[in-house]
């Protein structure tokens, strides 16, 4: 005979955007008070680049990349090839755009990806 589980769904999306820490709470670094805490994870947002515009053949500078929801772990990304990038917050980022990011024109596409999760598009225009 062969049985086939069932996992309803709302339970999995839960566990994906809550996770839940079960313990000691007198033992736990965050005594919340309790004998369970939640923490949830918003994904990142992109919502400014300064600049967001430069000339082709720019000399090299530093892009402030501003959002939502970046975490230490955040890395800028220029038409999907990762930058250098400081952590100031979780509201803001800065990268730096070197010789070879400004030779050619065009859109390019920037993003973050924070906690393993990827921000909105946002592009800068490369002229």
């Amino acid at each position: 005979m062969r049985y086939i589980g069932y996992r309803p769904a709302g339970l999995f999306l839960l566990c994906c955007l809550v996770t839940l820490g079960c313990g000691n709470p007198a033992h736990s670094p965050a005594n919340t008070g309790g004998p369970m805490r939640g923490s949830s994870f918003s994904p990142p947002s992109l919502a400014t680049l300064t600049p967001s515009a430069a000339p082709i053949n720019s000399v090299p500078f530093t892009m402030e990349v501003d959002g939502a929801n970046f975490l230490a772990d955040a890395t800028v990304f220029w038409n999907g090839t990762a930058l250098s990038t400081t952590f100031v917050n979780s509201h803001q980022l800065l990268t730096n755009l070197t010789s070879t990011n400004l030779m050619l024109s065009g859109m390019v596409q920037v993003y973050v990806r924070t906690g393993g999760s990827n921000s909105n598009t946002v592009e800068f225009d490369l002229h």
